[in-house]
């Protein structure tokens, strides 16, 4: 077969290979039909060397099916950022109080809200899926990518047909192709670490850590459980680079698990400002338990540079945690003071940011400057 129509073919497999690899995981909405239909293995008519016109009808249904594709990929990213927080009923549960016994009616009756019902759809979804198997899929995806990327592989071979022939290859498409591939790959990393964080560990991490003070309940014993089940994700993963691309993507979805638990809208939680020195030595412990190193200093886990693009935010509010209401609710108005407090991170984004993690916090507390702030009809920039 001509170079174009065999590219094109290619293509379309790999996208039929993403499709597969994607397949059952939650979007919350149903399943949309596919947008064409495998073709690796059509032949007939348009065979003969020279003729791109079959190629070219090949290449559309790349182009459309890679646009599904895409759609599904966000469909399903959108699932996942509704796990990784509270669901509505978690987000409103009291300790004691109305609070607690107006939930236990709801929950006795069934009257839960329809996102709470989403919620409980999609979690029921994340549990019908066991780790090992999901670490198949991201295996298997890592081997085609590598499969690929082989210097003296068929796309080599292919590139000197075509221009032995003087015809034009569609590597664009391939190229979309071969994007939709990396990015499943890396949103079943991301489905691996929600299922394990947010998932297997969401009763002893992001509903029972610092239950009911930051002293009762610490980091460590969901640090031992998670320890077990790296150790399964490091016999499921055949390479070094698989492994360390799921460890990542475990580590960062801890780290907004651990941000959640420290801004949590509930009163299950009280946390006092000298809390923050068991919050500091709790990150510095997670921190460890990821980033390992060899005896000569190569990273076995989570680069530092890994490390700290995803502590950043945290460590930014701790900052704000271990500030009193009163200079929170001066920096909010004055958002210029900030630049003092962000040494090293003068920047807008770091500022925004800065601004958004303040209010949260002030949302949270009760002392008078609290209060006042959040009595106030107007609150700077943050809502």
């Amino acid at each position: 077969r001509p170079p174009p129509r065999l590219i094109a073919q290619l293509s379309s497999a790999l996208l039929s290979y993403c499709r597969l690899l994607t397949a059952g995981l939650p979007t919350g909405v149903p399943a949309a039909s596919p947008a064409s239909r495998a073709v690796a293995g059509r032949g007939g008519e348009g065979d003969g060397g020279g003729d791109e016109g079959p190629a070219a009808a090949v290449a559309a249904e790349v182009v459309a099916e890679a646009d599904e594709q895409t759609r599904r990929l966000e469909r399903q990213r959108a699932a996942l950022h509704v796990l990784r927080t509270f669901s509505p009923r978690e987000a409103a549960r009291d300790r004691v109080g109305w609070g607690a016994s107006l939930q236990a009616v709801v929950e006795k009756i069934g009257l839960d809200s329809a996102a709470q019902r989403r919620f409980a759809a999609l979690l029921e979804e994340l549990h019908a899926h066991d780790v090992d198997s999901l670490c198949v899929r991201a295996a298997s995806a890592a081997f085609v990518r590598d499969s690929l990327g082989g210097r003296h592989g068929l796309l080599a071979r292919l590139r000197d047909a075509a221009e032995h022939a003087r015809c034009a290859l569609p590597m664009e498409h391939f190229a979309a192709a071969r994007s939709c591939l990396d990015e499943a790959f890396e949103h079943v990393c991301d489905y691996i670490s929600v299922k394990v964080v947010f998932g297997d560990l969401r009763a002893s991490l992001l509903l029972g850590l610092y239950a009911p003070s930051p002293h009762a309940a610490r980091i460590s014993a969901p640090l031992r459980t998670l320890d077990g089940t790296l150790g399964a994700l490091h016999r499921m993963l055949p390479t070094e680079w698989t492994r360390r691309r799921v460890l990542f993507h475990v580590f960062r979805a801890t780290c907004a698990a651990f941000e959640a638990v420290l801004l949590d809208p509930c009163s299950v939680r009280d946390y006092a400002v000298d809390d923050v020195t068991v919050f500091s030595h709790d990150l510095r412990l997670m921190q460890d338990f990821f980033v390992a190193e060899n005896e000569v200093g190569e990273p076995q886990g989570v680069t530092h540079v890994e490390a700290e693009e995803c502590l950043a935010s945290l460590k930014l509010l701790l900052g704000i945690l271990d500030t009193r209401s009163e200079v929170l609710v001066e920096l909010i108005a004055r958002p210029a003071s900030i630049s003092t407090t962000l040494v090293g991170h003068q920047n807008f984004r770091q500022h925004e940011l800065y601004v958004l993690l303040a209010g949260k916090v002030l949302s949270k507390r009760t002392d008078s400057a609290a209060r006042s702030w959040k009595a106030a009809p107007v609150r700077g920039a943050v809502s």
